[in-house]
């Protein structure tokens, strides 16, 4: 009998467990409850504070259909924009118009409108910081236009837009330097720090409508002297990031052009590999197209003097020639010397015009100058009583550019 009793209980316990672990879970989130958003905006509301658009992913790529106004459609993501007051009233006010939960695991960008950004971002930087869901090393662009216009005209050439795709297109400024790949986390370290400013990357729509912008300009501007928008494309309508927006504590201050970006990225020696085109000191009228890239970390020295801040910077260059002809005179070893002249005054010139831009007219540490500063004070009640973000405008600079330049990757090197 006892042993037929054990038996029941054992069976009872082996149909329990089996019961228990095949049965599903109520509870338990899936994809089917969750909407997930590849990308945020934020701009100013007509009739709130602010107007959040969230890009939102569509599972599988399906089509989706909706009847609000508010939103636009791809084939691989919906943007849905809501008026709110805060961004986490917004969140949750769209959870209720999509009956999914928002969710900003996914999220690889928060697009900021350059009206907004004018107005301060601490708030919503503070308030995105904290959210567990966003991650730090999300990108932060400004858009020079409305950044619900942004994201809807977010339609990559070669790829479906995805989660993906926007992790990858700040990666440009590894071979082209005109913009950085500024996280969130980036971002908000800058904000709080008493020896730097922010910057972020600079983002627009580009139309037919602004291919004519640098037609004044000279062949050598044409490529790199242009912000967001501006580049001299025939591409139909999409999304560019070109230059970097400069800011002063939290409140936008000023944009900076492809060269400018190169510029910064040189004294702050982030510099992988760009190309430049310079006029041809050797025929008028052309130019000559080179591939750069740092020698060593750019040297930056900053000592206080009763007129200022005193900043020297010494920058060591390795150029490559791109541009050949039949002639091949940039082979010559003479003239080499003379295209390296040429090279380190046109980089200087450069690099002048950048730093005192930032100094003089924006009054922005991005380059992050008082770090080399902070070796002049003794205490950091000194440092801070110094007041290095509002005297950096004081600045008065010194730059040396040393330029090697090598003949193509193909052609016998001189």
């Amino acid at each position: 009998m006892n042993k037929l009793l054990l038996k029941y209980v054992c069976l009872f316990l082996v149909f329990s467990i089996l019961l228990v672990s095949l049965s599903g879970c109520y509870n338990i989130y899936n994809i089917d409850h969750l909407a997930y958003a590849v990308a945020l905006g934020i701009d100013f509301g007509e009739n709130n504070k602010l107007k959040i658009s969230f890009q939102l992913s569509i599972p599988g790529g399906e089509s989706s259909s909706s009847g609000s106004s508010s939103s636009s459609q791809s084939d691989s993501s919906i943007v849905n924009s809501i008026e709110c007051s805060s961004i986490d009233s917004g969140i949750n006010l769209l959870n209720s118009y999509i009956s999914k939960e928002v969710n900003l695991s996914h999220c690889k960008v928060i697009v900021f409108s350059e009206e907004f950004a004018y107005s301060g971002l601490s708030e919503s930087i503070y308030t995105l910081m904290n959210n567990v869901q966003v991650r730090p090393d999300c990108n932060v662009i400004i858009s020079r236009c409305s950044a619900e216009y942004f994201l809807t005209n977010s339609k990559p050439v070669l790829a479906k837009l995805s989660a993906r795709y926007y992790e990858v297109a700040p990666s440009s400024s590894d071979y082209t330097g005109y913009t950085e790949n500024i996280t969130l986390s980036k971002f908000f370290s800058d904000l709080k720090d008493t020896s730097a400013q922010c910057y972020a990357i600079l983002g627009g729509v580009h139309t037919n409508t602004t291919k004519n912008v640098d037609s004044n300009k000279s062949p050598t501007e044409r490529d790199s002297d242009n912000k967001a928008n501006e580049t001299l494309t025939d591409n139909k309508t999409n999304i560019e990031n070109m230059g970097l927006a400069v800011f002063f504590d939290d409140k936008l201050v000023g944009e900076l052009t492809g060269i400018e970006a190169i510029c910064h990225q040189i004294i702050t020696s982030k510099l992988n590999i760009c190309n430049i085109s310079i006029s041809n000191p050797f025929e008028e009228g052309k130019t000559i197209t080179l591939r750069l890239r740092l020698c060593n970390k750019t040297k930056n020295n900053v000592k206080l003097t009763s007129n200022g801040p005193y900043i020297t910077s010494k920058v060591k260059i390795e150029a490559r020639i791109l541009t050949m002809d039949e002639n091949m005179q940039y082979l010559n070893s003479k003239n080499v010397e003379i295209l390296e002249k040429y090279t380190n005054s046109y980089l200087e010139a450069q690099l002048y015009q950048y730093l005192y831009k930032i100094s003089k007219e924006y009054n922005s540490d991005i380059d992050a100058f008082g770090k080399h500063a902070l070796k002049n004070f003794k205490t950091w009640d000194d440092w801070v009583n110094y007041s290095w973000l509002e005297n950096f405008k004081d600045s008065f600079f010194d730059v040396s550019v040393e330029t090697k330049v090598k003949s193509g990757y193909i052609l016998m090197e001189t």
